[in-house]
């Protein structure tokens, strides 16, 4: 048999090399800290979140007793409720979930009977939208009716509440965006220039390794990385939810999905702009940057303008912090001060399709750069 040259021999197939470059890739995040950084900002930041509201004086679950009650009549409200035409008047309990069991009534110091529609009766109103987000409004509001008109006497009541899951997750969701630019920024931002400016392009590139297959190791990893990240905070989040209001929200897991879809388009728009930067400095700088700043301004120029971009990566990625709350918010107009004011809430479906977008169109671009970028000195 003809012995063959060894440059002869034939690679590995692109599939094993894609899972040796995965695997040095996530070595590399071991050795540099950075996965462990990661790690830490997540313990750090679900128990900042967790314990500070309590601190500061907003416990997740307590009892009222004898809270005042502010009583109107219906016909200031201006609101008919079906099925309530016989009750006078109306007031509002502002917590988030209120045991209904242990609600109890007292007018000017004596109790009423227990809750029954003779007397007064304890419900959630929902309301069909949203008030203004800018306003701090909400579609749920518990309210207690009563068949006297009782404006202008001393109403209180004693009960115990809790908070609403869908709060307490919302709690947490709000810090997941920023939590996957973290990641972006930390496994991607670099993960491209840093070939061409420490010059280890000059080892890698002579292999007979195809490019794409290089990029392909890399992204699988710089996601990986971040997926484990993302996995370890909502997995934080549900013990916590679990142990403090009895379970997460319904579509807590939708959430994640969510989550792990701006992961991959934060992911590769950093390594569009590694393939398009010079320095891994910079390109880690404008990647946080453009998440961070940029990007949010664009996001704010509808609060005046009036005109919704939905076209805009971070606006997309908002959908993860509504989507919990049930009923989803609807878009909003209110008038301030002879200004109009607007607030703006991606359609989940439609933030889907963007952030799909940005995943295909910058992996595309950016492999393509990186295929023709050169080595150069």
């Amino acid at each position: 048999m003809e012995e063959k040259p060894i440059g002869a021999l034939n690679p590995a197939p692109d599939i094993l090399q894609i899972a040796t470059v995965w695997k040095y890739e996530l070595l590399r995040y071991l050795r540099s800290k950075r996965l462990l950084a990661s790690v830490g900002i997540v313990i750090a930041v679900l128990a900042l979140l967790y314990l500070l509201p309590p601190a500061f004086g907003h416990p997740y679950s307590g009892t009222d007793t004898e809270k005042e009650v502010y009583v109107t009549d219906f016909a200031s409200l201006n609101v008919t409720i079906p099925g309530m035409a016989q009750y006078l008047s109306f007031g509002s309990i502002n917590r988030s979930v209120v045991d209904s069991d242990t609600f109890r009534v007292f007018v000017d110091g004596t109790e009423l009977p227990s809750n029954n529609s003779d007397n007064w009766f304890f419900f959630t109103l929902v309301f069909p939208e949203e008030l203004p987000a800018m306003f701090g409004g909400t579609p749920k509001v518990n309210a207690v009716v009563f068949k006297d008109n009782l404006t202008g006497h001393a109403v209180t009541a004693s009960y115990d509440w809790y908070t609403s899951k869908e709060d307490f997750d919302g709690i947490f969701l709000n810090f997941v965006s920023f939590l996957m630019i973290i990641s972006a920024t930390f496994f991607a931002a670099d993960s491209l220039v840093g070939e061409f400016q420490s010059r280890t392009g000059y080892l890698i590139f002579p292999n007979p390794m195809k490019r794409e297959v290089l990029y392909l190791g890399k992204f699988s990893a710089s996601v990986t990385a971040g997926t484990l990240v993302a996995v370890l905070f909502f997995a934080g989040v549900t013990v916590l939810s679990a142990l403090t209001v009895r379970g997460v929200d319904d579509d807590f897991g939708l959430a994640l999905l969510f989550s792990l879809e701006f992961l991959l388009a934060a992911t590769a728009v950093a390594y569009l702009i590694s393939a398009i930067m010079k320095g891994s400095t910079g390109s880690i700088v404008l990647t946080f940057l453009l998440f961070i700043i940029i990007l949010p301004i664009v996001d704010s120029v509808p609060t005046l303008t009036g005109v919704k971009i939905d076209a805009s990566l971070t606006f997309a990625a908002t959908v993860i912090n509504w989507i919990v709350f049930d009923p989803y918010p609807v878009d909003t107009h209110a008038e301030m001060y002879g200004f109009d004011f607007y607030s703006f809430y991606p359609e989940p479906a439609t933030a889907a399709i963007v952030m799909f977008a940005y995943i295909v169109v910058c992996c595309a671009i950016s492999m393509i750069l990186f295929k023709r970028k050169q080595l150069v000195g």
